[in-house]
């Protein structure tokens, strides 16, 4: 089902986004390209209130301080998942493998600009340079170009793909439930 969930969206979404017409601009006329800035590995913890994001997709581990606000979009600049594009509904350590899209330009939904780039996920992926540690240019991310369609169609798309995803994230969350009470009904029927 979990599975099913994605793959819709992310159909639905190609689907919208190769059709949608609107101002074709690059990414640094609507927002700015922040890169974070490295904290070194021994201040960082197992557990604590802000996450740390650099080039992967999971946090690499926790921080007492933020730098970047809630609801800000990132994409990781370096590493072997370098292009990654997430959401992030919490405010967290940008790490210095790692961009932030702020001060978003007032015609652009923040939720429109990360459902379109989440599509184009692929594409973002295809401008790492390197072998040994890929990484992408903030200069080639700035030059990327995207489509911004009216503000009332991107609120109507954004909220559209914003409840696919919590689908997902909801059906996962019940499978994750579901799993601990097998395990602890199987327990019980050998004590």
């Amino acid at each position: 089902m979990i599975k099913d969930c994605l793959f819709c969206r992310s159909a639905i979404s190609e689907c919208i986004f190769n059709s949608i017409k609107g101002d074709v601009v690059m990414l640094s006329e609507i927002c700015d390209i922040v890169k974070g800035k490295q904290i070194n590995g021994e201040y960082l913890s197992e557990s604590g209130e802000y996450y740390v994001m650099n080039g992967g997709t999971e946090p690499s581990g926790y921080y007492s301080e933020y730098n970047v606000k809630a609801n800000t979009i990132s994409i990781s600049e370096g590493g072997n998942s370098c292009g990654y594009v997430q959401f992030n509904n919490f405010p967290f350590w940008s790490g210095g493998h790692c961009y932030s899209l702020q001060n978003i330009a007032d015609i652009v939904d923040n939720l429109y600009l990360y459902h379109y780039l989440k599509s184009k996920e692929e594409a973002i992926m295809k401008l790492r340079i390197g072998s040994g540690l890929p990484n992408i240019q903030k200069k080639d991310l700035a030059m990327f170009k995207t489509i911004v369609p009216l503000f009332e169609q991107q609120i109507t798309i954004s909220t559209f793909l914003s409840s696919l995803e919590r689908k997902a994230e909801i059906e996962e969350r019940i499978l994750n439930v579901m799993q601990k009470q097998k395990l602890y009904l199987l327990q019980q029927m050998f004590i």
